[in-house]
């Protein structure tokens, strides 16, 4: 089961409420929550920042054009999978807004476990088409 959350270092925190609402994106569909590219994503986000996290784009108010047109690892994606905010934390996951970017989230896992991989792939939807969809831009 998930352990005591880590938080990102406040230096990348940005100074902003992240609202349960919030329509999460993460990038790469199909395999984007794999344990192995989940694996990946949290050891070098311990390594750099002292934490376990993956990174996911907010996409306020659902709106999924503007947040690909804003982001290109959004934009070059086909498929793409949701969750939102509030489903993350009843699972006992933290979103919290990181770097400068404003449309980047980290979601803080308590550990780096193939249970804890399990659970976070089940409050993201199946991957879907991703309407803002441009390969070449």
């Amino acid at each position: 089961m998930i352990t005591e959350l880590r938080l990102p270092p406040s230096e990348i925190i940005r100074e902003e409420p992240t609202p349960d609402d919030l329509l999460l994106v993460v990038r790469g569909g199909r395999h984007s929550l794999s344990n192995a590219n989940l694996e990946r994503a949290t050891a070098d986000t311990w390594e750099r920042y002292g934490f376990f996290g993956i990174s996911v784009f907010g996409a306020p108010g659902d709106d999924l054009m503007a947040l690909s047109s804003e982001v290109g690892a959004i934009r070059r994606r086909s498929e793409v999978r949701l969750a939102r905010v509030g489903g993350l934390r009843a699972a006992r996951y933290e979103v919290v807004p990181t770097f400068t970017n404003r449309a980047h989230f980290s979601v803080v896992l308590g550990e780096a476990s193939v249970g804890a991989f399990a659970l976070l792939r089940s409050c993201f939807s199946a991957p879907r088409p991703n309407p803002g969809y441009e390969p070449d831009r």
